[in-house]
């Protein structure tokens, strides 16, 4: 069985505060878009599971969310059987697109066939939340807004095909580095209703996603890391509106005129980034 786990982005973040806990409240709209890393499973006589990568940087399978999917589906559901892995990654990490997270769903939907499991999807999303608050939303993909630590899942029905350009600088930023920046109170607190109701329109024209696309992150991100405020700025001159996803270090931008995506591109990769195109993607089950 070959799989297309899809990276995300988020339209909207808002942190609403720190918990106890350590970790943050936020609310957000995250939206699966056509960059993919793919997965490769095959069932093996030995009871043991394989995981190869063409990353070298994920080659410590005891720590790749691939793996450690697959060992959680194993064992909750007493499986006597072995499965052997093959990644192949495309989206790249510490740029706030989702993929080890996408990764980790993927394999937990195709284990769940693969095994004959057949297990719903409300069971599935809860052992993909013990792996990381991103995983439940990547059971599903498409439009959502996000909230909790990011476990809390509430589909946005919305048919836009929106198109995009992803740039990233050549290097990541670590989320929790991300998270240690935000400072309290913040200033000019933003409500998400405004954009779910856009969205739900279908009312999301090149002019409203300028004002409806937000991220709290720039305010503390941008600071340290001048060149994804730069990536920002050079996608908006070029006439995208723009935001960074998730805690960075990628910026996307909507592309409203196609006939104009040539000359985009091509004036992004003389800058030396690393540029992908890429379109609204609705996950399969």
């Amino acid at each position: 069985m070959i799989v297309k786990a899809p990276a995300k982005i988020n339209l909207y973040l808002e942190i609403i505060n720190k918990r106890p806990d350590g970790y943050h409240n936020i609310e957000s709209v995250m939206h699966t878009v056509s960059l993919f890393d793919i997965l490769e499973f095959t069932k093996i006589k030995d009871n043991k599971i394989e995981l190869v990568c063409d990353n070298a940087d994920l080659f410590d399978t005891k720590k790749n969310l691939v793996y450690k999917a697959a060992e959680k589906v194993k064992e909750k559901y007493n499986i006597n059987s072995g499965v052997k892995i093959k990644l192949t990654k495309n989206i790249p990490m510490g740029a706030g697109l989702g993929g080890g997270s996408s990764d980790a769903a993927a394999t937990i939907l195709a284990l769940n066939k693969i095994w004959d499991i057949n297990d719903d999807i409300k069971n599935l999303e809860q052992s993909g939340a013990e792996l990381g608050a991103d995983v439940p939303f990547f059971m599903t993909g498409g439009t959502a807004k996000i909230s909790g630590i990011g476990d809390i899942v509430e589909k946005i029905n919305t048919k836009l095909s929106l198109d995009f350009v992803l740039v990233k600088p050549n290097f990541g930023v670590s989320t929790p580095h991300a998270y240690s920046k935000v400072k309290f109170p913040l200033t000019n607190p933003r409500k998400i209703s405004k954009i779910i109701r856009s969205l739900e329109k279908g009312v999301f024209d090149f002019e409203s996603a300028k004002d409806l696309f937000f991220n709290r992150f720039e305010d503390f991100i941008f600071e340290e890391y001048q060149e994804i405020k730069q990536i920002r700025e050079v996608l908006e001159d070029l006439g995208c509106a723009s935001l960074m996803s998730g805690s960075g270090a990628t910026v996307f931008g909507l592309v409203h005129d196609k006939e104009n995506l040539d000359f985009i591109l091509n004036e992004l990769k003389k800058c030396g980034w690393n540029v992908w195109v890429a379109s609204s993607f609705e996950v399969s089950k």
